[in-house]
């Protein structure tokens, strides 16, 4: 008998019925987007300069024709196009300078960089322009802290270019071609 309610005992079990239920969720997942743009005059609209097909930004230095003394000013908006927030800073500059007259030269070139993190109107960008960072040739690539750049806000460089008085004379006749270049960052 004791084997029988074991056996039963067994198959009573295995007939009980389990029961279930589920609840589901679901949401739409996306990325959003981070993209630089922009312009160096007022007039222009904000285009993305990546390089390549894109182009480069030219910056309106009338730097052309240079002495000992002279002092040019441009400045560059950067707008950050996307849907989420980051920061811009100058992390290169590359010249192209051949011959040892624009290699002088643009060793000789001093260059000043002021951040505007709020650059609504970028005429007080002049050759006055005071505070920023101050360095020496057009290489040299100044230690700058990121402005940081909401979605749909812009930010800028003003840059003053001079040729200091006391620029060498092998400096005559050179020519150098400066490319900065802004990396924006999320996080």
């Amino acid at each position: 008998m004791l084997a029988g309610a074991l056996v039963l005992g067994v198959g009573g079990s295995a007939t009980l019925a389990a029961w279930t239920d589920q609840e589901l969720a679901s949401t739409a997942v996306t990325a959003g987007t981070f993209s630089l743009a922009s312009r160096t005059a007022t007039s222009d609209p904000f285009l993305s300069h990546g390089g390549g097909s894109e182009g480069t930004a030219s910056m309106s230095f009338n730097a052309t024709g240079l002495y000992p003394g002279q002092i040019r000013s441009a400045w560059i908006q950067i707008q950050n196009t996307g849907s989420v927030p980051g920061s811009v800073n100058l992390t290169a500059v590359n010249v192209a300078a051949s011959g040892t007259a624009s290699t002088t030269l643009s060793e000789a070139i001093q260059v000043r960089y002021v951040p505007v993190a709020a650059p609504g109107d970028m005429s007080t960008c002049t050759t006055n322009t005071a505070g920023g960072t101050l360095v020496t040739g057009l290489a040299s690539l100044p230690s700058l802290t990121p402005i940081t750049v909401a979605a749909g806000a812009t930010v800028g460089y003003c840059m003053v270019l001079t040729l200091p008085s006391t620029a060498p004379s092998g400096a005559q006749g050179g020519s150098a071609i400066p490319t900065w270049t802004f990396t924006g960052t999320t996080g």
